[in-house]
């Protein structure tokens, strides 16, 4: 657990924390969280580091893995490599 979400909402209530921004959860999707409703709460539904530039990483990157698997180059981070066809 990384955070009590019921002691947030309540330090959030009591002023003691000004607001919060959320991106996992104890439970996904959290519908029936206090949190929904207020207003100086930010949730996201676990996407928060999916920006145009860590998408632009990404395609970068995947393509780069592609171009190493047609040239039968190293591929990073293969989770089952014994899986890759030569």
């Amino acid at each position: 657990e990384i955070i009590d979400e019921q002691a947030l909402y309540e330090a959030i209530q009591s002023g003691q924390v000004a607001g919060a921004a959320l991106d996992v959860y104890e439970k996904e999707p959290p519908k029936d969280s206090p949190l929904r409703e207020l207003t100086n709460v930010i949730m996201t539904p676990h996407i928060g580091a999916s920006t145009v530039e860590a998408q632009i990483r990404v395609a970068i990157n995947v393509a780069r893995q592609m171009v190493n698997f047609f040239k039968e180059e190293k591929i990073e981070n293969v989770v089952n490599p014994e899986a890759i066809l030569k």
